[in-house]
């Protein structure tokens, strides 16, 4: 295994991570917590795992495994995904599976 995939392969690691936490957050609640870890709420949990994620997308781009975007295109793709959501979600609602 080359480096470039090892340290893609811990970010593919993060982001399951992050679905971990997240799926726990809708179960049990954001304010509530891991019994083994009660100095750490669900949403603190997710929070890590958020920036451990970015840790390793930074990492990819120092090596020069990927590149970055400027912060205008990081604006636009996040505004962007923002209205999506919410477009899709207004759907939903007309499909009368959200409230």
């Amino acid at each position: 295994m080359r480096k470039n995939e090892y340290l893609t392969l811990v970010a593919m690691e993060e982001c399951a991570e992050i679905q971990q936490a997240l799926s726990k957050a809708i179960r049990f609640g954001f304010d509530d917590h891991h019994p083994s870890r009660a100095d750490e709420t669900n949403e603190e949990q997710l929070l890590t795992e958020f920036y451990q994620l970015t840790a390793m997308i930074e990492e990819l781009q120092n090596q020069g495994i990927i590149e970055s975007f400027i912060r205008e295109k990081i604006a636009e793709v996040k505004q962007n995904k923002i209205k999506k959501v919410y477009q899709y979600m207004d759907y939903s609602k007309k499909q009368g599976l959200l409230d």
